[in-house]
């Protein structure tokens, strides 16, 4: 290895090292960001038990800075539920009387408020038929529309953890190789 050489394999190990922890931070924030979703649900959400009036299947494409797109299945349920409902999440218990929307009217005017959409996962979407019912959680004024109640209940940011720790570990072991490589003159 040239004398010339040296400096830039331990650049170009601090800079893996800075980019390792720059994913770390990555993973932190979307955890944070998620689990901010989840808590304004539990807070302050409401549990009304919504219909499904609709499914779809469609694809999700995003087309990135280079041209490239990449294609994501989405599975869309349309649900008929009660923005309006007064059962708090964090009152809810098994057996509770939960309020649904109320009869349709056939006029989408007045009805276009109890209906919405709900994105699930394709397990999800396999086993619902069109006329079922579950229970959905909704917060008023904020646009995200419901979402289903075990998705908030079951929320862990722990699935978070391997990603954050991976990162901050390969940042440290790349930083170490970085400033005390094998390639650093001694003597």
């Amino acid at each position: 290895m040239t004398n010339a050489a040296r400096p830039w394999i331990g650049l170009v190990f601090k800079c893996a090292a800075a980019l390792a922890l720059i994913f770390a931070f990555i993973f932190f924030m979307r955890m944070q960001e998620e689990q901010s979703f989840t808590e304004r649900y539990r807070d302050k959400g409401t549990v009304s038990r919504a219909v499904v009036t609709g499914m779809e299947t469609d694809e999700l494409i995003r087309t990135g800075r280079k041209g490239r797109t990449t294609k994501t299945d989405i599975q869309v349920l349309s649900v008929r539920f009660n923005p309006k409902s007064t059962l708090a999440f964090r009152d809810y218990e098994e057996g509770v009387e939960v309020p649904a929307a109320p009869p349709s009217t056939g006029g989408a005017a007045g009805d276009w408020e109890y209906s919405d959409v709900i994105w699930v996962t394709k397990d999800v979407y396999a086993r619902t038929r069109i006329g079922d019912s579950f229970l959905v959680v909704d917060t008023p004024f904020s646009g995200d529309g419901p979402e289903l109640i075990e998705d908030i209940r079951s929320f862990d940011p722990a699935s978070f953890y391997p990603g954050i720790a991976i990162s901050l570990v390969l940042g440290a072991v790349l930083a170490v190789i970085g400033w005390a490589g094998p390639w650093k003159r001694r003597g």
